[in-house]
């Protein structure tokens, strides 16, 4: 790709010379784990800046908020290498990017931060995706973690890298580094008026000593960070060309399907296999069973994704649907009842005014816009992988177990991903994909799930159910707050008593109950949080106006008694709070059918306060007519990117809120297709969409999540202030807005 200089778009393609001959750099020793940068020359010239640092220490601070384990990654505490950037003769700059990359801009985010302190133009730098490689740490794309893990290690990258270049020049200059100085690739001496450009000085800086503990930029310099860039990819995306895993194409490849059992936890007892091979354009089918790992299912392989679909359609399986046949919604509903119950009625202060409700969120899929696939090739006993995985590590763990493989010969090649959300941090289609392949030695194989699949074998986001109960004084204060909190075994999102508002009355309790296991479920975009903070917000809302109190006085005045904790800074939540509500203009008299709501979340250590501007019409049609946002995440790299992360976040969350849900019946997802589990569309997405972010020199928090919990108990609060309508049940789709 040709870069456009009013563009502010680094090349992503790399030029015939002067760059790495491959897209990754090959390392024949581990890097000394006493070593913070190790400095070496590019074969023909040049220079590599190899950076090792401790992931625990950059992890640790997002770890407690995403409750994420990734299968097949290794613990945080090892160190490793992570990140590497050459310095070609003619100043190009070569980045590996490590972490996958699914539209949330650490691609883009991460490279800038070593052009930052590398003191370089961002037009000089090429980003190239790495594929898994040990030499590059650890490869996971989960948790809002990525910029919080790299930060730190990819500043002392580019800023050790800069000081050696610094020395390569004044030692060829006879001069003190110290009276040199930096800017766009180019060092200078200004008492002697030289200069000379990276690239000149690389190949002498590859021979010299990596300096320790080199000085880090004061923030307030920063000339990078904290503007605006476009996207390394943006102009392949927009011209279709081929980033995506389904893209993906290899010489003699085969088009596969692996249909599973609708009931979850079944599995194939015979198919109608000959007459599916009659099919035109197939060439095998097959059923695979007894693979640790992979569910047992058939396989058609055929010439063409079109023809391995139209095959599927023909195949007829009697399935052994097991024991989850008897699962449905209906009877988890009535097991929620039940386990709330289980425990008696909590206790309130004598005299408090009990007020008690129920909120339930159902079942969602995470229906991103690319389905699972995976490509694999089997060759003289290598299998090779092209997959879109947030956590690649594991799914070659997968394929290693369950094909008796060994690690060596499992290479996975990271392709970008059209949509992760946390459901690509499993990564099911890598070891069907590679069974397949097994099967047919030597040819490649392109499995693609249907959209029906894709639907019908999710690893949902819990449902749950919050049986919320607290007392109000005299005064209207909130003496006691209780919550009975029901959800699926076995999902991520169990509440902790700590957090706003339990955090801010004494004594609150918050009570779990599981219910019967047998539903897949996992990590959904923010989890935990995603339905939490829908249901305690809302409630936060509904106790304002039981107390009799304006909403805003009400949870600032609740925030005030949080006590100082290092977890969590009640005045950063205050700030972001009153900066929302300011610039939503929060009060102002509107008439019947209109209304403000607000809701606020602290997740993945960054503070959100969101403002919904609704207008609900007496036929009961809903319109949103403006979101905005305030937002503490530290110091923002990309303010392009971080904008458009706050912008999908909550239109993301109204969206699931507004119109979908999964239903269980006979141990099988009712909705198989988006027909019925309709998305956001632009008549529905508000016209004005605001994102305001606190400045801050603080090291980045999480940013790709935390904004969406915080947009359906805005919106949901703003139609009650509309047209007094309380939503305790989700989607909003489901509730009649009619009014008179």
């Amino acid at each position: 790709m040709t870069h456009d200089p009013n563009s502010g778009t680094p090349k992503s393609d790399q030029p015939k010379s002067d760059r790495p001959k491959s897209d990754q750099p090959k390392s024949d020793q581990p890097m000394d784990r006493r070593s913070f940068i190790k400095i070496s020359a590019l074969a023909g010239g040049g220079l590599l800046v190899a950076s090792a640092f401790d992931a625990a220490e950059h992890i640790a601070a997002a770890a407690p908020t995403t409750g994420l384990a990734p299968i097949g990654v290794a613990p945080v505490a090892d160190f490793a290498p992570n990140v590497f950037v050459s310095i070609a003769p003619s100043s190009a700059v070569t980045l590996i990017a490590p972490n996958s990359e699914m539209g949330q801009g650490i691609k883009t985010s991460l490279p800038m931060i070593i052009a930052e302190e590398l003191d370089v133009k961002w037009e000089q730098v090429t980003v190239v995706q790495g594929d898994l490689n040990p030499a590059y740490g650890r490869q996971f794309s989960v948790g809002s973690g990525s910029t919080v893990a790299n930060y730190t290690a990819m500043r002392r990258a580019g800023a050790a890298a800069r000081a050696v270049l610094v020395e390569a020049a004044a030692q060829e200059w006879n001069v003190s580094a110290s009276e040199c100085t930096t800017a766009d690739g180019v060092v200078m001496h200004a008492a002697s008026n030289r200069k000379a450009t990276y690239g000149a000085l690389a190949t002498k800086a590859a021979q010299l000593q990596a300096p320790a503990n080199v000085p880090l930029k004061d923030p307030s310099t920063f000339k990078l960070l904290g503007t605006r860039v476009t996207g390394v990819d943006n102009r392949k995306i927009v011209k279709g060309a081929p980033l995506f895993g389904i893209d993906v194409k290899l010489p003699g490849m085969l088009y596969a399907t692996y249909t599973k059992c609708p009931v979850f936890g079944g599995d194939v007892g015979s198919a109608n296999l000959d007459e599916v091979k009659a099919k035109p354009g197939v060439r095998d089918a097959f059923v695979l069973s007894g693979i640790a790992g992979l569910t047992s299912g058939v396989a058609v392989v055929a010439d063409s994704t079109w023809n391995a679909f139209s095959a599927t359609k023909a195949l007829k399986v009697q399935w052994n649907e097991g024991p989850q046949v008897a699962q449905s919604s209906v009877d988890m509903a009535e097991q929620a009842v039940a386990l709330a119950k289980a425990n008696g009625p909590a206790p309130l202060p004598s005299g408090a005014r009990a007020v008690d409700a129920v909120y339930h969120y159902p079942f969602l899929a995470h229906a991103t816009l690319e389905p699972q696939n995976c490509t694999a090739w089997y060759k003289d006993g290598v299998m090779e992988m092209w997959t879109p995985t947030q956590i690649p590590s594991s799914g070659q763990g997968l394929v290693i177990q369950g094909l008796g493989l060994a690690a060596k010969d499992v290479k996975v090649h990271i392709t970008r991903l059209g949509g992760g959300f946390g459901r690509r941090g499993s990564n099911e289609f890598s070891i069907e994909a590679a069974a397949i392949a097994k099967k047919l030695a030597g040819t490649p194989i392109k499995l693609t799930w249907t959209r029906e699949q894709d639907f019908a074998h999710d690893n949902y986001r819990s449902n749950g159910w919050h049986f919320f109960s607290a007392g109000l004084d005299s005064k209207g204060t909130v003496v006691a707050l209780h919550d009975a909190f029901v959800k699926m075994l076995g999902g991520p999102g169990d509440m902790s008593a700590g957090g706003f508002p339990f955090n801010a009355i004494q004594g609150s309790q918050v009570r779990s109950g599981k219910l019967r296991g047998g539903i897949p479920t996992g990590f959904w975009r923010a989890p935990g949080d995603n339905g939490n903070v829908w249901a305690t917000q809302s409630f936060m809302d509904e106790l304002a106006h039981a107390a009799g109190k304006e909403p805003l006085a009400f949870t600032l005045e609740m925030l005030a008694t949080v006590p100082a904790s290092p977890r969590f800074d009640t005045n950063k939540m205050i700030a972001v709070l009153k900066l929302a509500t300011e610039k939503a203009k929060w009060g102002q008299k509107r008439p019947r059918g209109e209304g403000q709501g607000f809701a606020i979340c602290f997740a993945n250590n960054a503070y959100v306060a969101i403002v919904a501007d609704v207008a609900v019409s007496q036929a009961g049609e809903l319109k949103i007519k403006k979101l905005t946002a305030a937002v503490d995440a530290g110091t923002i790299v990309n303010v392009s990117g971080a904008e458009a992360q706050v912008q999908g976040s909550m239109l993301d969350g109204i969206s699931a809120a507004w119109f979908q849900k999964v239903t269980i019946e006979r141990g099988a997802a009712a909705q198989t297709n988006f027909n019925k589990y309709p998305m956001l569309r632009m008549n529905h997405a508000p016209p004005v969409v605001d994102v305001h972010f606190v400045k801050s020199a603080a090291p980045p928090t999480g940013l790709g999540e935390p904004a969406l919990p915080a947009a359906a108990p805005a919106v949901c609060n703003a139609i009650f202030a509309a047209m007094g309508k309380r939503i305790r049940t989700l989607p909003i789709a489901d509730e009649t807005l009619k009014w008179t």
